[in-house]
């Protein structure tokens, strides 16, 4: 279906791009795909990108913030599942997915911070370092008539923001001006797609993580207290929780979502919420295929 195509933002800190969970070779994209596209680093990691370069998704280069690739993501899982239902004979229309992730990065506590100094220093998790705001400030105003110049009309299926855990560090969550400063990061980021558009936030249940690291279990809850309440004032805005997948099992350290470390999920968890949001989209907006 040419004439539309679906726009979907995905970002956050390490779990956006699925920290450390590697594709197995075989199943990594290394042949672009034929219906879903991706903005490539070498092209568009720049505070002062004028005009976004989209090109086939791969598995590969394709984060605007940290270099790590080939990962089990939401990204990744979302791209296949799209591509596999177009093959099958699914009337969709082509996605187009914007992905800027770091590890580590919080709105209060990290490069996604409006207050951030100004940086484009590209790499891996240990090196690199941009102010991620502005980045995405920049490709958000952008994404929406980059499209339209390809003669496309965009549909505006999401904003995910898998973060914000990094700010149950530090003393963060305890900031007198936390709702204010998560209002203006948000409704900012909003203001830059320009059109409505639903956004996805995804509950945090790091507290055994926090455990191990001498934080109070209250931090995680005064987080997802900030995302719940995006929720409740802004509009088509929803909260993912992974509890309500089959993986869930609350009697187990990690959950049944974790890896060891109790604060990365594990590949079936983003394929499950890749799962639930084509789910979601191509039944909430029939009319779009």
């Amino acid at each position: 279906m040419a004439q539309n195509a679906a726009l979907v933002f995905i970002t956050g800190q390490s779990n956006a791009h699925a920290h450390s969970r590697a594709l197995p070779v075989q199943d990594r994209i290394t042949e672009p795909l034929r219906n879903v596209f991706a903005l490539d680093r070498a092209q568009n990691q720049s505070l002062d990108v004028e005009r976004l370069v989209w090109t086939g998704f791969t598995t590969c280069g394709k984060n605007l913030g940290e270099t790590q690739d080939h990962t089990a993501s939401l990204s990744y899982y979302l791209a296949l599942r799209w591509q596999h239902a177009i093959d099958a004979g699914t009337a969709l229309p082509d996605l187009y997915i914007v992905q800027i992730s770091i590890g580590s990065q919080g709105i209060i506590n990290g490069m996604w911070n409006p207050d951030w100094p100004r940086s484009m220093k590209p790499g891996p998790l240990d090196s690199v370092n941009i102010s991620l705001f502005p980045l995405a400030k920049r490709v958000f105003s952008l994404a929406w008539e980059s499209i339209e110049q390809q003669g496309l009309t965009p549909l505006l299926a999401g904003w995910h923001w898998i973060g914000s855990e990094q700010d149950v560090q530090h003393g963060a969550y305890l900031r007198e001006d936390l709702p204010a400063r998560y209002d203006s990061f948000f409704d900012t980021l909003l203001s830059c797609i320009a059109h409505p558009c639903p956004v996805y936030l995804y509950k945090i249940y790091m507290k055994e993580w926090c455990k191990r690291h001498d934080i109070p279990a209250e931090a995680v809850d005064r987080i997802n207290e900030q995302l719940l309440r995006q929720c409740a004032k802004q509009k088509d805005f929803h909260m993912v929780a992974a509890e309500n997948s089959p993986l869930w099992d609350a009697s187990l350290p990690n959950l049944g979502i974790y890896a060891p470390d109790n604060g990365h999920y594990l590949a079936p968890v983003h394929q499950w919420f890749a799962d639930r949001f084509f789910d979601e989209w191509t039944s909430r907006y029939p009319a779009a295929r």
